[in-house]
């Protein structure tokens, strides 16, 4: 079986499917739907969770926050 060849893509085509990512389906001046209570208490317990800290290289990683209540 002979090898396929890997597809080349140009600056164009690669900047469209890595960079930009997929298509917009919808209309983009179409409002989006509201956000129900359930995602705002998820989103809340998310935030307040975990907090972002920077090493000495710089590069920024999400750590969960410890528990010091001593509960």
């Amino acid at each position: 079986m002979a090898r396929q060849r890997k597809e080349r893509l140009d600056a164009t085509a690669w900047l469209a499917r890595y960079l930009v990512g997929p298509a917009q389906v919808t209309d983009p001046r179409r409002a989006g739907r509201d956000v129900t209570d359930d995602e705002r208490a998820r989103e809340g317990e998310l935030r307040g969770g975990f907090e972002r800290v920077r090493d000495a290289s710089g590069r920024v990683y999400l750590v969960a926050k410890d528990d010091t209540t001593g509960a």
